[in-house]
């Protein structure tokens, strides 16, 4: 494992953020001159990364479009959570279209989000292509979430999306360090870092640290009906190979938001790989 005191280091000359230099006047890269469609933009990603309410994170970029339809990164973050492709492709189609026009640390956050879109399309129709966008997708991301991020160290979801490329990158462990050299106490205690730190314990093979994280998580949101933990404890219990449980909080997920695409991906997946075991059960009895 790469040492923490080497890791800044490390992303600067390697992931190549122009400076590592925190701005902490800096807010957030948007140029949206609607404050309420900003509002609404940041309740979607406190909705679908927190709380795993992806339909209700839907309802709120809706609104942060209707308000400032000129809002490209508004567009683009939409498209990335609806499940129409057709219409999906029309919002990209559109955001390319227009997005000579934004400028600056805005352009280099759309471009993440236009090349995610486009890997998207490309992944549901099936096209040959898919994979090598998917490769430009992640090294954009890399670059350009790696440079905001620095710039600036409040916007949790930033980081948080950063996290998540690292990882698709270099794997659990890197991302696990990095998660722990680039966030605050505070910002450690974010819902999705807390949940995404649990799924790679358990990638890891650390079981135990991932229930204590996903224990943390529930204990966080204690009487509040939310998918989140639930999601987090189903793909725990599912690396872990406890299929039961892990069915038993991703149905519990998908009860409480069918749009909860992480929930019922791994709901199809344990429910298959319960029933390959219960086949070959009936296999070996038969033989």
């Amino acid at each position: 494992m790469m040492k923490k005191t080497n890791l800044i280091f490390w992303m600067c000359s390697i992931i190549l953020i122009p400076s590592c230099q925190k701005n902490e006047n800096a807010k957030h890269p948007y140029q949206s001159k609607s404050e309420t469609a900003l509002y609404h933009y940041q309740l979607g990603w406190q909705q679908i990364m927190d709380e795993g309410r992806y339909a209700a994170a839907e309802r709120s970029y809706r609104k942060a479009n209707y308000l400032d339809p000129d809002f490209l990164i508004g567009q683009s973050v939409y498209a990335r959570l609806i499940l129409d492709t057709d219409e999906r492709i029309k919002i990209y189609n559109r955001v390319e279209a227009e997005k000579s026009r934004v400028e600056g640390d805005e352009q280099l956050l759309l471009d993440v989000y236009q090349s995610l879109v486009y890997f998207t399309n490309l992944r549901e129709q099936k096209s040959p292509e898919a994979p090598n966008a998917l490769k430009t997708a992640l090294k954009t991301a890399e670059k350009n979430l790696g440079y905001l991020v620095s710039k600036y160290p409040n916007e949790i979801y930033l980081k948080s999306e950063y996290i998540e490329i690292l990882h698709a990158n270099y794997g659990a462990e890197l991302a696990l360090d990095s998660l722990e050299s680039l966030t605050s106490d505070k910002q450690k205690q974010n819902p999705f870092l807390m949940g995404y730190a649990a799924s790679m314990e358990a990638e890891l093979g650390h079981f135990d640290k991932a229930l204590d994280r996903a224990n943390a998580l529930a204990k966080f949101f204690k009487g509040i009906s939310v998918p989140k933990p639930e999601v987090v404890y189903a793909d725990v219990y599912f690396k872990k190979q406890a299929l039961e449980k892990a069915y038993f909080h991703a149905d519990k997920a998908y009860r409480l938001d069918s749009r909860n695409l992480d929930a019922s991906r791994l709901r199809d997946k344990i429910k298959a790989e319960m029933q390959q075991r219960k086949d070959t059960a009936t296999l070996s009895k038969k033989y």
